[in-house]
């Protein structure tokens, strides 16, 4: 049975909430160490953070990490953020080291703006932690079910001066970014394929999981579906 494993060292209102909403959608939950997130269930991890903690780890360098390591072991990484700018703004420590206000709010909106263009996690910014809880529990009860995969109308096509990217692409997980680290340290896609899962990984952003995905997708002799 599927359990939501929450971070034994979680003690924030967010984790009862999220408990009691659990609770009523008929989810088990269990409480663990964990040491990549803060909430997991199956193949997604969620990393909750306030928004006075949100803009703490992006100052420090942390989320960056947290982000990264996120990426590399799980299939879908998301960082949910609750509360309210006002919340940050009216912080005792930003308050008494009187750093500028616009400083502050610039470096939180663009670390939104980083992690949507530069990462594969997707972000949620919510004003509350019960609507943070609801997120993540939706998310939960959702992750089991087999659904049809939504088709675009028209298929959005990868514009590269180089076809190898645009091969790779293709493959759920894999940024022009990433595709570039990979294509710089095997030269070409039958190499890339031909490689294992530890060799592949061991390239920057690139986790276990992704590192299958590409190997299989590559190697495959059935219809793969994009």
């Amino acid at each position: 049975m599927n359990k939501l494993i929450i971070d034994s060292r979680e003690k924030s209102n967010l984790s009862e909430f999220i408990i009691s909403e659990a609770s009523r959608m008929n989810i088990l939950t269990e409480k663990q160490w964990i040491e990549i997130g803060d909430y997991v269930y199956q193949d997604v991890c969620f990393e909750a953070k306030s928004t006075i903690d949100f803009l703490q780890s992006v100052l420090n360098g942390r989320l960056w990490n947290q982000v990264d390591n996120m990426d590399r072991h799980y299939e879908y990484s998301i960082v949910i953020i609750h509360g309210s700018l006002h919340q940050v703004m009216a912080y005792p420590k930003y308050v008494n080291m009187e750093i500028n206000e616009q400083l502050l709010k610039h470096k939180f909106y663009g670390a939104i703006g980083r992690l949507t263009l530069d990462t594969d996690c997707k972000v949620f910014w919510v004003e509350s932690p019960q609507k943070a809880a609801k997120i993540i529990t939706t998310i939960c009860k959702m992750r089991p079910v087999k659904r049809s995969v939504i088709q675009p109308t028209l298929l959005k096509r990868i514009t590269t001066d180089d076809l190898r990217l645009d091969m790779l692409c293709t493959i759920k997980g894999v940024s022009k970014s990433k595709a570039k680290k990979i294509i710089e340290k095997y030269g070409s896609v039958m190499e890339v394929g031909e490689s294992n899962v530890n060799e592949l990984s061991s390239i920057d952003g690139i986790g276990p999981t992704i590192a299958k995905r590409i190997i299989d997708t590559l190697n495959s002799e059935e219809k793969v579906v994009v």
